[in-house]
């Protein structure tokens, strides 16, 4: 059975008793925990130690960030820049912005003498020749700065002690869960939903013949003109919301001289997906080709399609 992997993220000698924990913790819960010095993170022959890392938080569904007081070792295409700049990339901050580039759920734990520190730090960032009791290097702060101006996927929390680590994760965990949970009722729902949208498509339909059978003995002189009149008016209404879709209003601005928005709602209502549609609609092949290889184009011409029943 698959299990969430966990990477644990942290420099290791100031925090190794809470990576111990950590692990311990993980396990515990049932989920699979990924930590370099434990033999967890296969290494490749042919690149850097640290690149395995790397493309190891890539193949995990979280990654958890320990800040504590020290910076860590450069990265690898980095490694003799800590003697020369300001500012180089510790290899714990590229296994966050791996995570970050890969759209890894982070959470994040700060020392809570470093988060304080660093409050101290943005009131005096201009100021040269300040020594801090906490931290090893000021980028750290600078990481810190980094992780508050992301608008998403940005949990932070202090800790002064490991329970302050666990106690949080597993309340925010139980939530993924419970949310987990949830959707899946409300994919059932949105399913039976569906069949009760398509049950009532086809009663429209079978209405439809019933009132043209009617009409048609009612009024056997203006039968076709009623008809014909009430299908035209249909096919406004179609069209009015055909046009105002966002996939129809980029297609609009790139149409083929000739085509307007009634060829193609022609088009479309005689396809059976977005290449068609395009073929139909005289779309040249490189255009069609780029549609069909992005899957919100299918994804939007699927849509719509429900819209129009």
């Amino acid at each position: 059975m698959a299990k969430p992997r966990v990477f644990v993220s942290s420099t290791y000698y100031d925090l190794k008793h809470i990576r111990n924990n950590l692990e311990a913790f993980i396990d515990s819960l049932g989920y699979e925990s990924v930590l370099y010095e434990d033999g967890d993170i296969p290494f490749h022959h042919d690149a850097p130690l640290d690149v395995s890392c790397y493309d190891e938080v890539k193949n995990c569904h979280i990654l958890v960030l320990i800040i504590g007081g020290r910076y860590g070792s450069p990265t690898s295409e980095n490694k003799d820049s800590e003697s020369k700049i300001e500012f180089y990339n510790s290899v714990t901050k590229k296994e966050y912005e791996t995570a970050r580039s890969n759209d890894v759920p982070i959470y994040v734990f700060i020392d809570k003498n470093v988060h304080s520190e660093y409050h101290t730090f943005k009131k005096n960032r201009n100021v040269k020749g300040i020594e801090y009791a906490h931290v090893d290097d000021v980028n750290i702060f600078k990481l810190i700065d980094d992780i508050y101006a992301q608008k998403r996927n940005n949990l932070i929390r202090d800790f002064e002690k490991f329970d302050d680590i666990s106690g949080w994760l597993k309340d925010q965990w139980a939530g993924l869960f419970a949310d987990f949970l949830s959707s899946k009722s409300k994919e059932r729902e949105l399913t039976d939903l569906s069949t009760q949208v398509s049950s009532l498509k086809e009663l429209s339909s079978v209405l439809k013949g019933y009132s043209e059978s009617i009409m048609e003995k009612l009024e056997p002189e203006n039968f076709q003109q009623i008809i014909e009149s009430s299908n035209s008016n249909l096919r406004k209404r179609y069209i009015s919301i055909f046009e105002k879709h966002d996939m129809i209003n980029y297609l609009i601005d790139r149409t083929p001289k000739g085509v307007g928005v009634s060829k193609l709602y022609d088009a479309f209502e005689s396809s059976s997906n977005i290449t068609e549609f395009l073929r139909k609609a005289s779309f040249e092949n490189e255009f069609i080709k780029y549609m069909d290889e992005t899957p919100r184009a299918h994804e939007d011409f699927d849509s719509l399609k429900r819209e129009l029943g």
